[in-house]
């Protein structure tokens, strides 16, 4: 019996595909990226054509596509702030504001 590769997600950037790989691979389900490497192209050419996606052997995607139904709704439910300096939101895991860096728990002045 021969298994094929399917593609199971579609990541935003190659960050998030490595880091669904790793959730993945922690699982017991072999995976592999692919469009990785067309990043460093992305203005050369169309970013619909630089997607990183993750691929799974068929056998495993229902397996696959439960762990990443819980990996969509953390990402989701994850609350944004507001930086108190510059009024900009940021992703509820970054510490300091994308924008200039301050605390996210410092008050402004």
């Amino acid at each position: 019996m021969s298994f094929k590769w399917v593609k199971a997600f579609d990541a935003e950037h190659s960050v998030e595909a490595n880091i669904v790989k790793g959730m993945l691979e922690h699982a017991g389900i072999q995976c592999q990226l692919k469009g990785e490497a067309l990043q460093g192209a992305l203005g050369e050419i169309p970013f619909t054509e630089t997607t990183v996606s993750v691929w799974v052997y068929d056998i495993k995607l229902p397996a696959a596509k439960k762990i990443l139904l819980e990996y969509r709704q953390s990402k989701t439910s994850a609350a944004k702030w507001q930086c108190q300096h510059c009024r900009q939101w940021n992703p509820a895991s970054f510490d300091l504001c994308w924008s200039c860096m301050k605390d996210k728990n410092e008050e402004a002045q």
